[in-house]
Protein backbone atom coordinates (compact mmCIF):
# COMPACT_ATOMS: atom_id res chain seq x y z
CA UNK A 1 0.00 0.00 0.00
CA UNK A 2 2.83 2.41 0.85
CA UNK A 3 4.44 1.71 -2.51
CA UNK A 4 1.20 2.55 -4.33
CA UNK A 5 0.80 5.78 -2.37
CA UNK A 6 4.43 6.69 -3.08
CA UNK A 7 4.00 6.16 -6.83
CA UNK A 8 0.74 8.13 -6.87
CA UNK A 9 2.42 10.97 -4.97
CA UNK A 10 5.38 10.88 -7.36
CA UNK A 11 3.12 10.77 -10.45
CA UNK A 12 0.94 13.67 -9.35
CA UNK A 13 3.96 15.67 -8.22
CA UNK A 14 5.60 15.33 -11.65
CA UNK A 15 2.26 15.93 -13.40
CA UNK A 16 1.56 19.12 -11.45
CA UNK A 17 5.08 20.47 -12.10
CA UNK A 18 4.74 19.76 -15.82
CA UNK A 19 1.22 21.22 -15.87
CA UNK A 20 2.35 24.44 -14.17
CA UNK A 21 5.18 24.83 -16.67
CA UNK A 22 2.72 24.40 -19.54
CA UNK A 23 0.46 27.04 -18.00
CA UNK A 24 3.36 29.48 -17.77
CA UNK A 25 4.22 29.02 -21.43
CA UNK A 26 0.60 29.19 -22.56
CA UNK A 27 0.11 32.45 -20.71
CA UNK A 28 2.97 34.25 -22.43
CA UNK A 29 1.77 37.66 -23.41
CA UNK A 30 4.27 39.60 -25.49
CA UNK A 31 5.03 43.16 -24.56
CA UNK A 32 3.96 45.13 -27.70
CA UNK A 33 7.08 47.30 -27.57
CA UNK A 34 9.40 44.30 -27.33
CA UNK A 35 7.40 42.46 -29.97
CA UNK A 36 7.98 45.35 -32.38
CA UNK A 37 11.71 45.38 -31.60
CA UNK A 38 12.42 41.66 -31.70
CA UNK A 39 9.92 40.04 -34.08
CA UNK A 40 12.07 40.88 -37.15
CA UNK A 41 14.49 38.10 -36.12
CA UNK A 42 11.67 35.58 -35.94
CA UNK A 43 10.21 36.85 -39.21
CA UNK A 44 13.57 36.38 -40.93
CA UNK A 45 13.99 32.89 -39.46
CA UNK A 46 10.59 31.82 -40.77
CA UNK A 47 10.76 32.87 -44.38
CA UNK A 48 10.45 36.64 -44.35
CA UNK A 49 7.37 38.82 -44.68
CA UNK A 50 5.63 36.64 -47.28
CA UNK A 51 5.65 33.48 -45.11
CA UNK A 52 5.73 34.91 -41.61
CA UNK A 53 2.07 35.80 -41.08
CA UNK A 54 0.92 32.29 -42.04
CA UNK A 55 3.60 30.67 -39.87
CA UNK A 56 2.75 32.90 -36.92
CA UNK A 57 -0.99 32.15 -37.06
CA UNK A 58 -0.35 28.41 -37.37
CA UNK A 59 2.34 28.39 -34.64
CA UNK A 60 1.24 31.03 -32.15
CA UNK A 61 2.66 29.30 -29.08
CA UNK A 62 6.00 28.70 -30.80
CA UNK A 63 6.05 32.35 -31.87
CA UNK A 64 5.53 33.48 -28.27
CA UNK A 65 8.32 31.17 -27.09
CA UNK A 66 10.74 32.47 -29.69
CA UNK A 67 9.74 36.06 -28.98
CA UNK A 68 10.41 35.44 -25.29
CA UNK A 69 13.84 34.04 -26.14
CA UNK A 70 14.82 37.02 -28.32
CA UNK A 71 13.52 39.63 -25.88
CA UNK A 72 13.70 38.16 -22.37
CA UNK A 73 16.60 35.69 -22.23
CA UNK A 74 18.99 38.58 -21.63
CA UNK A 75 19.00 42.15 -20.45
CA UNK A 76 21.13 45.20 -21.10
CA UNK A 77 23.09 46.61 -18.20
CA UNK A 78 23.45 50.32 -18.86
CA UNK A 79 26.59 52.39 -18.28
CA UNK A 80 28.80 49.43 -17.42
CA UNK A 81 31.70 51.43 -18.86
CA UNK A 82 32.24 55.19 -18.64
CA UNK A 83 32.96 55.55 -22.36
CA UNK A 84 31.22 54.27 -25.47
CA UNK A 85 28.00 54.32 -27.39
CA UNK A 86 24.65 53.38 -25.86
CA UNK A 87 23.58 49.90 -26.96
CA UNK A 88 20.29 49.73 -28.86
CA UNK A 89 18.90 46.37 -27.74
CA UNK A 90 16.86 45.84 -30.89
CA UNK A 91 20.04 45.33 -32.94
CA UNK A 92 20.91 42.28 -30.81
CA UNK A 93 20.52 38.80 -32.24
CA UNK A 94 20.98 37.07 -28.91
CA UNK A 95 21.45 33.67 -30.54
CA UNK A 96 24.93 34.85 -31.63
CA UNK A 97 26.00 34.75 -27.98
CA UNK A 98 24.35 31.47 -27.03
CA UNK A 99 27.68 29.64 -26.90
CA UNK A 100 28.67 31.87 -23.96
CA UNK A 101 25.57 31.16 -21.86
CA UNK A 102 26.22 29.19 -18.66
CA UNK A 103 23.88 26.74 -16.99
CA UNK A 104 23.52 28.36 -13.57
CA UNK A 105 24.99 31.85 -13.66
CA UNK A 106 24.55 35.06 -15.59
CA UNK A 107 27.21 35.94 -18.16
CA UNK A 108 28.28 39.50 -18.98
CA UNK A 109 29.02 40.00 -22.68
CA UNK A 110 30.97 43.11 -23.61
CA UNK A 111 30.69 44.58 -27.07
CA UNK A 112 33.54 46.71 -28.34
CA UNK A 113 32.70 50.42 -28.54
CA UNK A 114 29.60 50.23 -26.34
CA UNK A 115 29.30 51.48 -22.78
CA UNK A 116 26.48 49.02 -22.08
CA UNK A 117 26.81 45.23 -21.82
CA UNK A 118 24.54 42.26 -22.43
CA UNK A 119 23.77 39.99 -19.51
CA UNK A 120 22.70 36.48 -20.49
CA UNK A 121 20.32 34.75 -18.12
CA UNK A 122 21.44 31.30 -16.99
CA UNK A 123 20.20 28.41 -19.14
CA UNK A 124 18.44 27.01 -16.07
CA UNK A 125 16.21 30.14 -16.00
CA UNK A 126 15.14 29.99 -19.64
CA UNK A 127 11.62 28.91 -20.51
CA UNK A 128 12.68 28.46 -24.13
CA UNK A 129 16.00 28.10 -25.91
CA UNK A 130 16.62 27.94 -29.64
CA UNK A 131 17.71 24.56 -30.92
CA UNK A 132 20.37 24.88 -33.59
Amino acid sequence: MKAILFFLFLFFGVYSCTFSQVLDVNNLKPNPEKEKKFSPYIEWMHGGKENFAAWKSANTLQYYKELWYYSESFYVKRNYFNEGVELNEEIIDISRFENQRKENEEVVVTLSGFKDVLVLLPASKLIYQLVK
